[in-house]
């Protein structure tokens, strides 16, 4: 079922929009969302699960709050003890659309049947299973004009992409989302990925 949403519900979900100065970049983020809510097969964006396995008792935008505040903070710590510069409204826009394909990405799951709280059993939705993760939202960023940084960020937050992102900002959201996924693990009892990796010395 498709969601009709206003500006305003997507400030009312992610309050950090409203932080984004540039009131062009704060529309098109939000312009964004609404496209994806009215493709989606959900009836609410807070049933949506963050992922259909380890997290997925945890709800999408939960995660995606929390990796925007992260990333943030991590670039303000930098900032202020190492001087290292970054674009705010950068970050949070980024923030706040690396996850955003997933709305698509996933679909109900008809075959489980939901507990009482929390989101939605999930699966992968056929644009899921042959679109690699943050294409479809790279593709709505391109359509509105953003800019081929701001869309590298995006594409390169996840292990999915060939890509890896080469500076300091994509570095802050590719650590901020691994460090919110692995709370949420840590949370569920399922393995860290900082358990997984393999660290490649020179």
């Amino acid at each position: 079922m498709a969601l009709q949403m206003t500006h305003e519900d997507v400030a009312r979900v992610f309050p950090e929009i409203t932080e984004i100065q540039d009131p062009n970049l704060r529309r098109i983020v939000s312009e964004i969302w609404i496209e994806m809510a009215s493709e989606m097969a959900w009836d609410s964006l807070e049933e949506i699960p963050k992922n259909t396995k380890g997290e997925k008792g945890r709800c999408l935008v939960e995660h995606i709050r929390g990796v925007t505040q992260m990333a943030m903070q991590i670039c303000e710590t930098a900032l202020k003890l190492s001087g290292r510069s970054y674009d705010r409204d950068t970050m949070i826009a980024v923030g706040l659309l690396h996850d955003v394909s997933k709305l698509v990405e996933y679909e109900p799951d008809p075959a489980q049947t939901r507990g009482n709280t929390g989101p939605r059993p999930g699966r992968q939705s056929r644009l899921g299973k042959n679109i690699q993760h943050a294409v479809y939202a790279s593709h709505k960023m391109f359509s509105k004009g953003l800019s081929l940084e701001m869309i590298n960020l995006v594409i390169t937050h996840t292990h999915g992409s060939n890509m890896r992102g080469k500076t300091w900002e994509a570095a802050a959201l590719f650590y901020a989302d691994f460090a919110d996924t692995d709370a949420g693990l840590s949370l569920a009892g399922a393995k860290m990925y900082s358990e997984k990796w393999t660290l490649a010395h020179e």
